[in-house]
């Protein structure tokens, strides 16, 4: 008790009478209410210091709530008494928040009051869950002074503890350690892979978890601990402000039964069981090396493929040489029998033109045809008789590129046919079809 409180018990006592030898009473006498266990942040915490039997007192001085340091003394944290400055009409209760405490902030007073005694006598308050601090975990002593109904002094506390419980809310991507870890999650059976997870573990801390399941089936099945603890290194619980973090490993060997495995590393499961929606955790999928296997069918398949697209190229193809060859017979059908005239004939050539004279062109290589063009010619527009001084000169006898009558032409000239341009006959035209 400092000063400030021994001076105001002094002056009480004048009043209530000056106390024999000590009388320290059982602590069941005084009360103190604590929220024994807590969440952090979630929930609120809720001090009383009260009298439990207040038909013992007949004043009280002071009532004080004290919390234990890692020292090992108690440091105050808030005061009520009686305040008797002035008058005795001025008297009032009063309550001291200690400065070094920092809880005249946040705390929300419910009741506060020495005078007079009471059931009622006593402190109570409450620390909102957005207020609380990490640093609220502890051990609390409440403690009464006055004066009994005997006028003897009175000194009684009673000491209660607080425990924050931290929820884990944070867990890390599941790393791998490997040397050469592969981005695709691809190994080989057998091979070793070594997993890391890291994330918080809460305060009180419990081990991260891990739960595997095996791939391959359909539906996939539930997941499930890990049962070879030797492949598990749990690490140890490192302080981080309110919460603990762990950092843990897995060893495993690529299972050559299964195409893949996916395992989860969890925290804050509680009783729940492994795969829970409710749960944090972290996920990674480890596939196994297959190698891709030959398909005959599909080799079958695409020679077929080939085949037939072969056969559809070649059927095109001879049906557009079919096409033109129709065209070409049909097109010498209907230009038989014609007659043509030489350039010599137009005027066209260097050598002079006679006009009595008639020429004929053969068809190349087939003078078949050609006579029955002649035949076919004379029975349908019979020629006029021939002039008595006139001979009739055939193509084939006329050398007219190495014999010009006329001057020569500086370059031999091969004869290129031209159409008759007589009233009523229609062009001759040409088609040359090249075999490959």
């Amino acid at each position: 008790m400092d000063s400030n409180a021994y001076q105001l018990l002094e002056k009480f006592e004048i009043i209530a009478g000056s106390p024999g030898a000590s009388d320290l009473t059982l602590s069941q006498d005084v009360s103190i209410i604590t929220t024994k266990n807590a969440k952090y942040k979630q929930e609120k915490l809720k001090f009383a210091c009260n009298l439990q039997s207040s038909n013992l007192w007949k004043s009280i001085t002071t009532v004080v709530l004290s919390k234990n340091t890692s020292s090992g003394n108690y440091q105050d944290i808030v005061t009520v008494l009686l305040d008797m400055t002035g008058v005795i009409a001025n008297w009032h209760n009063s309550t001291i928040w200690h400065l070094q405490s920092g809880w005249g902030n946040r705390a929300d007073v419910k009741r506060a009051y020495v005078q007079p005694v009471t059931s009622s006598s006593g402190l109570d308050f409450e620390i909102p869950a957005d207020r609380v601090e990490c640093s609220d975990e502890g051990t609390y002593r409440c403690k009464i002074t006055g004066v009994s109904t005997t006028s003897k002094a009175l000194d009684k506390e009673k000491i209660d503890t607080v425990t924050l419980t931290v929820e884990p809310n944070r867990i890390d991507q599941i790393t791998i350690l490997t040397q050469n870890p592969q981005p695709e999650l691809i190994y080989n059976a057998n091979d070793l892979v070594t997993l890391s997870c890291n994330g918080e573990v809460g305060n009180p801390a419990k081990d991260l978890r891990w739960c595997y399941r095996n791939g391959g089936n359909n539906p996939p099945g539930n997941f499930q601990g890990w049962n070879k603890d030797d492949d598990i290194n749990k690490g140890s619980f490192i302080p981080f402000g309110c919460q603990k973090t762990q950092t843990s490993t897995l060893r495993y060997n690529v299972s050559a039964e299964y195409p893949y495995r996916e395992f989860k590393c969890e925290t804050a499961y509680d009783n729940l069981p492994c795969g829970h929606s409710s749960i944090i955790s972290s996920n990674i999928t480890i596939f196994r090396y297959t190698s891709p296997a030959v398909n005959n069918q599909q080799s079958d398949d695409t020679a077929s493929g080939g085949v037939i697209a072969g056969a559809v190229i070649g059927s095109f193809v001879g049906i557009i040489l079919i096409v033109v060859i129709v065209y070409f017979v049909a097109f010498r059908k209907k230009n038989e029998g014609e007659t043509y005239r030489t350039k010599e004939e137009n005027g066209t050539g260097s050598a002079p033109i006679d006009n009595t004279t008639v020429y004929s062109v053969p068809h190349k290589e087939r003078h078949g045809d050609r006579d029955r063009c002649d035949e076919n010619l004379i029975s349908q527009h019979p020629p006029p008789p021939p002039h008595p001084h006139k001979q009739e000169l055939h193509y084939a006898e006329l050398d007219i590129a190495s014999n010009p009558p006329g001057i020569p032409p500086p370059k031999p000239l091969k004869p290129k046919p031209k159409p008759r341009t007589k009233k009523g006959e229609p062009p001759t035209e040409y088609a040359v079809v090249k075999f490959v």
